[in-house]
Formats: C-alpha cells, structure tokens, sequence
C-alpha cells in the first residue's frame, strides 16, 4: 500500500495521506475520521485529521511544528481518541512528539468576574520528541521541554525542563533522561553512556 500511495502522491490529499503517515491509522480509522470532518463538519477548520472522538476549539491556533519527524504528531492527533484540544492562547507541539487517549491540551482559563470570557495568557509549547501517558491535562502556559516524558494521568501545572520525566497531581519531575543514550537516570545520577 505504501507503495500505491507513494506512486499516486502527485494528487494532494494522497501526498498529505502519505506524508502525514495518516494511513498507519488504519483504513477504517482513516475512513471515520475523514468522514466526520468532510461530511459531517466536526473538526473541518483544522488543517489536519483528528480522531472522530476528538474535539478542538480555535483549530487554526493548534500548531505543528514543521521538521522532518512531524509526522508522528499527526498521528496521533488521528489515533489518539477522546482528547480535548482547546486551543484560544494557542498550542505548538513539535515534531516527534505523540500522546495517548484522552489527553487535555487547556490553553485558557475563564474569567473569574465574567465566566463567558477567556483569560488572555501564553499558549502550550511542546517541545521535540515528547511523550504523554494517557489521561494527561497540560494547563495554560505551560511548556515542556523536549525529549520529555509526561506519565499517565499526570496534570502538568509549571513547566518541565528538557529530558525530564514528570507524573503525579500536579506533575513533578522524578527522573530525567541521558541526553545522549536517552535512558532513565536519578535526578542526581550521571549516565555510563
């Protein structure tokens, strides 16, 4: 099937089918969320294929950073069902980065005195090659470093440095990651790579 799709990439929405690696999905998954954004309208404004279980507010403010491994981001923004993208003061995730199910992105809080207004703030950076378990919410002005891991059910409240590895409510650094080998180490250990 790579095959097929690499031969007829001249016509647009095969190249995006095959760049963006949507037809790792799986054809079924692929058909649904297609036709949940192209007939039924849920989720059209965004320039990318979000799992039909999915929901985005402010689409265009969703961000993928451009670079030769983002095609993993688009991934899992097609596979990762019931996440929450809400998107006002804007989220840029980067390339290499993939989260699981039910994940929250929350960009904005509301207004204490007036409930039908957001608070202007700095968006969600994500940074290259992160990992998010299943069931995270990442909170408004947060941003985490690259190579990072983010454990299931974890809420990221303060941002998480580079090649850390966080969990819990609120979401605290436990162990960090080599720079050059990748693997877990203790917060005061070096690694033997």
């Amino acid at each position: 099937m790579k095959k097929t799709l690499q031969i007829l990439s001249f016509i647009p929405f095969i190249k995006r089918l095959n760049n963006r690696r949507y037809y790792a999905t799986g054809f079924g998954t692929y058909l649904i969320n297609s036709f949940f954004k192209k007939i039924l309208g849920i989720n059209r404004k965004g320039n990318y294929l979000l799992h039909f279980t999915s929901r985005v507010n402010s689409p265009k403010k969703l961000i993928v950073e451009k670079g030769v491994n983002n095609s993993t981001v688009y991934l899992s923004l097609a596979t990762s069902g019931g996440c929450y993208y809400q998107a006002i003061n804007g989220i840029e995730i980067g390339e290499g980065t993939i989260w699981s199910y039910n994940c929250s992105f929350i960009s904005s809080n509301h207004s204490y005195a007036d409930l039908s207004m957001h608070l202007k703030s700095k968006g969600i950076k994500i940074g290259k090659n992160v990992w998010l378990g299943s069931n995270c919410v990442v909170l408004p002005s947060v941003s985490i470093g690259d190579f990072a891991i983010v454990g299931a059910g974890s809420v990221v409240t303060k941002n998480i440095p580079n090649y850390s590895i966080a969990v819990g409510n609120p979401a605290k650094v436990i162990a960090k990651r080599c720079p050059k080998c990748l693997n877990k180490i203790k917060i005061n250990e070096n690694c033997n790579c």
